[in-house]
């Protein structure tokens, strides 16, 4: 083969193989979405995986101790008869727990590194250590005609609904500090940069 016969086909096959390389360069900027992603979770999408929770969330464990009093007495006709008083005081402590349900907690992005935090009703998630024991009883020299008090009943009453209640408004002030610490530090741990605001129902 001659040499200008060496030279054409080289300068051939060069030719080809640069319509080669620029066609499949052309593909794969067609194809590069299909071919290479570099998927981004936001910061957004992080905060509230990290805020959301199923189950209940405990911000506060209080430690209470009471007097339970509770007295009654004969009646005729709506008229109280003397020395038939009864008169019981039952002693108690228990710890309380409040918090929230964690599935209420919404959490939405309102602007670049801002946060509102909706926090639901504080509720009563518990208690234990429970101690009930009568301090004193004090009747009257008639009391026999009386009923005696129950103290289950006066256990009854210290732990319903409106004490529970009770304990919550007391707290409300210490519960919203809480719940604002708390969710600050996992907003935070997730976005250093994060201002956060808590709305309370």
């Amino acid at each position: 083969m001659s040499p200008r016969k060496v030279s054409t086909t080289l300068i051939a096959v060069v030719v080809l193989l640069s319509l080669a390389c620029a066609a499949l360069g052309v593909y794969a900027l067609r194809q590069s979405d299909d071919i290479y992603s570099a998927p981004v979770e936001s910061k957004n999408t992080q905060v509230i995986n990290a805020v959301q929770r199923e189950e209940q969330v405990v911000l506060l464990s209080l430690g209470i101790q009471g007097l339970a009093e509770k007295s009654s007495a004969g009646e005729v006709m709506g008229v109280r008869v003397p020395w038939t008083d009864r008169t019981q005081f039952v002693q108690y402590s228990y710890k309380a727990k409040l918090g929230i349900e964690g599935k209420d907690v919404r959490v939405t992005e309102t602007g670049e590194h801002a946060y509102t935090v909706e926090v639901p009703q504080f509720i009563f998630i518990g208690h234990t250590d429970e101690e009930f024991k009568t301090a004193v009883e004090d009747n009257g020299v008639l009391s026999w005609t009386t009923q005696p008090l129950d103290a289950a009943s006066t256990v009854s009453d210290v732990l319903s609904a409106d004490k529970k209640r009770e304990d919550i408004n007391d707290n409300r002030e210490l519960l919203q500090d809480q719940a604002r610490s708390f969710y600050e530090g996992i907003i935070r741990g997730v976005d250093p940069e994060a201002h956060v605001t808590l709305e309370f129902h």
